[in-house]
């Protein structure tokens, strides 16, 4: 009983009710999916032929090594809550500890001033601006629906991305950890103009993951299963162990030039593709691959 009062307080009648009508109507929506497709991950041999099929469209791939070192020390100065993402041991805990170091080591927020102020876009309900804020430095949250206990905060932008009350040129650096995936539809294309407006020159956006498959496809959890939200031509999948995923895109190497390389070029930036070359020794559940990184070169207009 005490759980049920904490959520109530933390999310408010409304959002409980909804959560637990979600879950009630679970078996339902499996049953009613049992037919189709099932979504699985690209295999390592796999991302190694997305890899060489980009490479054929003359994006290269460059190597990333995450300093080990680094990343601890990283996890003691930025301590994230204990129950984040399941807490230490859960299937996925290191696996997004790390997305939030890769933003943080190759956007240099330590080190470089003019990456500030920074902007953690399609935040949910991730600590991570209030984290950084209380190591002192400049930073935003944006979400279109952010978590309540979140949305009050004055740091905290309630927006769509796509279409954000940012001024142009206003923010050295941003970052996606796990959600450029989620912007269904033309979304995924249309942040991309809108990073190009709000970075400063010589700015930076990191994505991470970048998903990835030898196809173009999208999953979406079986109570979405059905809604036309996948690009066209893609082919859709469920996931029966996902919930609330209205849509998750997986570019193939053509769709990744088409949808992201080329549409970011347009715009002014300058975007590349890196791949984490040493995931097996950074802890159980890591599976980031593909990373990309988008600069809006010194010298571009707003």
């Amino acid at each position: 009983m005490s759980a049920i009062l904490h959520k109530l307080r933390e999310e408010g009648p409304r959002r409980t009710a909804a959560a637990v009508w979600r879950r009630l109507a679970r078996p339902l929506h499996k049953m009613r999916t049992r037919h189709l497709p099932a979504y699985r991950d690209p295999t390592d041999a796999e991302l190694a032929f997305v890899e060489r099929q980009l490479g054929e469209r003359g994006v290269r791939c460059g190597d990333y090594l995450a300093d080990r070192t680094a990343f601890a020390a990283f996890k003691q100065r930025l301590r994230f809550p204990v129950d984040y993402h399941g807490g230490e041991g859960g299937p996925v805990y290191e696996e997004k500890l790390l997305e939030h170091f890769v933003a943080w080591d190759l956007l240099g927020l330590s080190e470089r001033k003019e990456r500030w102020p920074y902007v953690d876009i399609a935040s949910a309900s991730s600590p991570w601006a209030s984290l950084l804020r209380a190591q002192g430095f400049e930073a935003f949250s944006m979400d279109l629906a952010p978590h309540p206990s979140l949305a009050h905060l004055p740091y905290t932008i309630t927006s769509d991305a796509t279409a954000c009350p940012l001024e142009n040129a206003s923010i050295g650096s941003a970052s996606l950890q796990c959600a450029y995936e989620m912007f269904a539809g033309d979304a995924d294309v249309r942040l991309l103009a809108e990073l190009a407006r709000i970075l400063r020159p010589d700015g930076r956006v990191v994505i991470s993951p970048l998903y990835t498959h030898v196809e173009a496809c999208y999953y979406q959890s079986p109570e979405h299963a059905g809604r036309p939200l996948g690009d066209a031509g893609a082919v859709g999948y469920v996931r029966r162990d996902a919930h609330d995923v209205p849509c998750s895109r997986k570019y193939s190497p053509q769709s990744l030039v088409q949808r992201v390389f080329e549409p970011a070029q347009r715009a002014g930036l300058r975007p590349s593709v890196l791949v984490l070359r040493n995931k097996r020794q950074l802890g159980a559940g890591v599976y980031l691959h593909f990373i990309l990184v988008l600069d809006k070169p010194t010298g571009a207009g707003a």
